[in-house]
């Protein structure tokens, strides 16, 4: 095996086959973090044949007090060819390697690295658990059914809703507009608010946006009322996968079912584009460690679909005693939010 750093493309190798959240490891998100000024890296393993074999992005988060830490989303990625062993020496050195550019070029000190792998792999002791960063169990849909029968295979009052929603006279649009990304700002808030959830900042979404819109991989799509926009899914398209990414509704209006229409929309249009896969993306873990997911993983099963799982997030530390205090800094934090 042979490990490069470079930012080339290989957003053919993490469309080979379905993995939920590859996005992440690709083109459209490195734009966005180089947007948002982040300091990023990509190491690839490949064979002799140069053929890529594992990827892995991390970019860095600045904390205080000149310390930072490293964050690889939904990474590193194995191909599903390696074996249980080469998968082993695969992040080896791919830790390896982060450490030694961690060590080598930075102004900030990296406290610790987090990861996401695709797959489990028996790593070294040094390797923790983390609390989960990006959802560790998803929802997907697969498309290959006809939409008679990804009809049937819903619950009855998902159908009963879409079919509400319509009789209620919902209307809808989808929109690849910059402009539009208001209403979706304006939704979210609402949303977090009454969820008692959290949201990324305004700017966040927007930097997200125009990423999108530049590779024309994200779309908006929007349910009115008499003319108000009452819901809003912001979706991207990458691989053979549609990803509803992000959700947001009035509760005001919530009698016009107006989000189970705009779900099953994107649905038959990711159908009828030819994608495979519509991943709902994120669901409550079935230990009950996330309480305030439980209603819109309800919403989400209610499409039917199959429930797919992850390792998790993991960690590795650097120094411990500064991990500590960011650790307590968070508990304080979350503390103070309540």
């Amino acid at each position: 095996m042979f490990i490069s750093r470079n930012i080339l493309n290989h957003d053919n190798f993490l469309a080979e086959e379905f993995i939920s959240g590859a996005f992440l490891q690709g083109s459209i998100w490195k734009d966005f973090l180089e947007a948002q000024k982040k300091e990023l890296w990509q190491l690839t393993i490949t064979n002799q044949e140069n053929k890529v074999l594992a990827l892995c992005v991390f970019y860095e988060n600045r904390l205080w007090f000149g310390k930072s830490y490293l964050y690889a989303p939904k990474g590193p990625i194995f191909s599903n060819e390696l074996s249980e062993a080469e998968k082993q020496e695969a992040l080896s050195l791919i830790l390896s390697q982060i450490r030694d550019i961690t060590i080598a070029t930075h102004r900030y000190e990296e406290l610790f690295c987090k990861l996401e792998p695709n797959t489990t792999v028996l790593a070294p002791p040094e390797l923790n658990n983390e609390d989960t960063v990006q959802p560790k169990d998803t929802l997907v849909l697969e498309l290959d059914k006809t939409v008679e029968q990804l009809l049937a295979d819903m619950h009855p009052k998902t159908r009963y809703n879409i079919a509400l929603a319509n009789k209620k006279g919902v209307k809808m649009r989808v929109s690849q507009k910059q402009e539009d990304l208001k209403h979706f700002l304006s939704l979210i808030k609402k949303t977090a608010s009454r969820q008692q959830i959290n949201t990324h900042s305004e700017k966040y979404y927007q930097i997200l946006w125009q990423s999108l819109l530049k590779n024309n991989t994200g779309k908006l799509y929007l349910a009115e009322i008499n003319g108000k926009i009452v819901a809003a899914n912001l979706l991207i398209e990458f691989g053979n996968a549609v990803t509803y990414l992000h959700g947001a509704s009035d509760y005001e209006h919530r009698k016009f079912m107006a989000p189970h229409l705009l779900q099953w929309q994107a649905i038959k249009d990711a159908k009828e584009n030819n994608f495979e896969i519509y991943d709902f993306w994120g669901i409550a873990p079935a230990d009950g460690s996330k309480p305030k997911w439980e209603g819109f993983t309800r919403f989400k099963k209610g499409f039917g679909g199959r429930i797919i799982s992850y390792p998790g997030t993991k960690i590795f530390v650097y120094n411990r005693q500064w991990y500590s205090l960011y650790l307590l800094a968070k508990k304080i934090l979350s503390i103070i939010k309540k």
